[in-house]
């Protein structure tokens, strides 16, 4: 009895093992299509991120550099993919109106266990949708230039500025880009600074924003110097009492000296190998622009008033002070003032500017291009030049949709 019984099992051992191995086999796979499918979709998570990204930066770029600039935050967002991130493609359209940036992309995974279904690869994908939304952008009233310069913006104490609706943008990338010291009050929408570091004896300032993409020149190449090769007025000198000045080029130096009152008749001053030396008075001019032809100045002392307003038409529209490109670096003054009060876009890129105590300035439509900025116990009441930007720009946060 106990030797059939015996074989009896031994024989249904061998039955079963078969049936067994068979039987596993489906769960096997089935496990495999879990595990795989899992995998699968952490990979079209990760891609639907680099998508989502890729097209952002492009509705951010806009018409110009928008595929390279799309291309690069997909590479970068994908580099968690590992060797199979080359597997990875992705595509985008931009719409006609430059509106609407389309992307799509996809992604082969390679199975495991659920190869043995016959598929070698799980394929994932996605599609994101962005619309570059554009409002209207605080104006910059202040561009500061140079690239290299320590302390490119300085503000020293009793600076006392409001211009709530305009931004100033700082291109320097030194160590220390700009100094604010204690005492001031800064009232501007933004102040954009391209360096990473400023030297902050104020404390800490609202509105700034470092590691900025801050505004290039927006207006080079835009301006053709007057063509002069002659002077009309060399070495002038005035004492007191009011004058009328009429446009054309002004050589060697001119002085303005006990508080000579001057009306300006509209046009262009060209000053020539010298500058205009200011001492008091008051300053009248509709539709006039000041051009430097080379390093001339003007430097203004011992509490001038103004009222200049710059042309509304004609080449040099709404430029009040402009230079020729390309200058050399130089000094550019402004002493003391009172009731300056004008008008335009005061382009002076290769200008060190410095305004010193006692400056005060009122504009309703100001915009300022220098190279360098050091303001010292100034006044100022400022809004952005009419047209000196455009008046809208993309905001920062865009809408997606799936």
């Amino acid at each position: 009895m106990l030797s059939t019984t015996s074989k009896f099992l031994k024989s249904a051992e061998g039955a079963i093992a078969p049936y067994f191995a068979i039987a596993i086999l489906p769960i096997l796979i089935v496990s495999g299509f879990a595990v795989d499918y899992h995998r699968a979709n952490n990979f079209k998570e990760q891609l639907q991120i680099a998508l989502d990204s890729a097209v952002l930066a492009a509705a951010r770029k806009g018409e110009d550099g928008y595929e390279a600039e799309a291309q690069k935050y997909f590479a970068l967002n994908t580099q968690s993919f590992g060797k199979k991130q080359s597997d990875a493609t992705f595509t985008l359209q931009q719409t006609d109106d430059g509106v609407i940036y389309k992307g799509e992309a996809s992604l082969d995974v390679p199975r495991t266990v659920s190869a043995l279904s016959g598929e070698a690869n799980l394929s994932v994908a996605a599609d994101s949708e962005a619309m570059a939304v554009y409002e209207e952008s605080a104006q910059p009233c202040i561009y500061v230039l140079d690239r290299y310069a320590n302390y490119a913006l300085r503000v020293n104490s009793g600076a006392d500025i409001e211009a709530p609706d305009c931004e100033v943008h700082v291109r320097s990338e030194a160590n220390w880009a700009a100094n604010f010291n204690a005492g001031i009050n800064l009232n501007f929408k933004r102040i954009c600074i391209r360096g990473e570091s400023t030297l902050d004896n104020y404390g800490k300032l609202e509105n700034v924003e470092l590691k900025c993409d801050a505004a290039d020149d927006p207006y080079v190449g835009k301006l053709t110097a007057p063509n002069t090769t002659s002077c009309d007025f060399s070495n002038l000198n005035f004492n007191g009492g009011d004058i009328t000045l009429t446009p054309g080029t002004y050589c060697g130096w001119t002085n303005f000296n006990s508080g000579t009152n001057v009306t300006f008749e509209p046009g262009v001053y060209v000053l020539r190998n010298g500058g205009w030396n200011v001492n008091g008075g008051h300053w009248e001019g509709e539709g006039v622009t000041f051009f430097f032809k080379d390093t001339s100045k003007i430097q203004f002392n011992s509490a001038i008033s103004a009222s200049l307003r710059a042309p509304t038409s004609g080449p040099f529209a709404k430029f009040l002070f402009a230079e020729t490109e390309g200058l050399n670096k130089s000094d550019f003054i402004l002493n003391d003032s009172k009731d300056f009060d004008v008008e335009g876009i005061m382009y002076l890129p290769s200008r060190n500017v410095t305004y010193n105590s006692g400056s005060t300035m009122y504009s309703r439509k100001l915009t300022m291009v220098v190279n360098t900025m050091t303001l010292n116990h100034t006044r100022w009441n400022l809004v952005g030049a009419d047209g000196a930007t455009g008046g809208k720009g993309l905001v920062a946060d865009l809408r997606i949709s799936k």
